[in-house]
């Protein structure tokens, strides 16, 4: 018997809401999906380093992140893991996680 423990949740992507097992893994997901670069694929660590780089070596200016969520796609934020995401964001992900104010079924 007893109650269910709670567990520490799951790392996140602030980007697009996906969640990973390891944080290792989230750092690479958004090295591979969000912090690309699209004209010669190098992988950056974070939307501001993503912006320089195009700037830097392309000559170009990108406004925001790729593959992200309408709401979640400010270039300026400096996100890496699960480091850098705005406290109200992540109490908002907990809240819909525990089910208190969503529609979500899991």
């Amino acid at each position: 018997m007893g109650r269910k423990k709670k567990k520490a949740s799951k790392p996140w992507c602030w980007y697009c809401n996906r969640e990973f097992d390891d944080e290792k893994i989230l750092v690479q997901h958004q090295k591979a999906k969000h912090f690309k670069c699209h004209i010669c694929h190098k992988k950056l660590y974070t939307g501001p380093g993503l912006s320089i780089h195009c700037m830097q070596v392309h000559k170009e200016s990108i406004d925001k992140v790729p593959n992200s969520l309408p709401n979640r796609s400010n270039i300026e934020i400096e996100i890496y893991g699960m480091e850098g995401i705005p406290p109200d964001d992540i109490r908002e992900h907990e809240r819909q996680k525990n089910g208190n104010g969503g529609g979500g079924g899991g």
